[in-house]
């Protein structure tokens, strides 16, 4: 089982099952820091796909409206 948030880079692998959370940022595969509610979801879908026929190399797409809904992303102030 793959949580990715880079299908297409772990497509070459052929994990057995993937799951991609759609729009989640690299080191937030499980969602931002303290979603614990959001994390919850996706580790169940993804652990839910154990129980589902799929195929090697593909990744099941599920999208979190959550993920952006409650954050945004920080914003760096340009300095001078």
């Amino acid at each position: 089982m793959l949580i990715t948030v880079s299908p297409e880079v772990s497509a070459q692998m052929r994990p057995p099952r993937a799951l991609y959370p759609k729009g989640f940022k690299i080191g937030n595969s499980l969602g931002r820091p303290g979603m614990r509610d959001l994390q919850k979801k996706v580790l169940r879908d993804a652990l839910e796909l154990l129980t589902q026929n799929t195929r090697p190399g593909e990744a099941v797409t599920i999208e979190y409206p959550e993920y952006g809904e409650q954050y945004d992303p920080p914003r760096v102030k340009k300095i001078g």
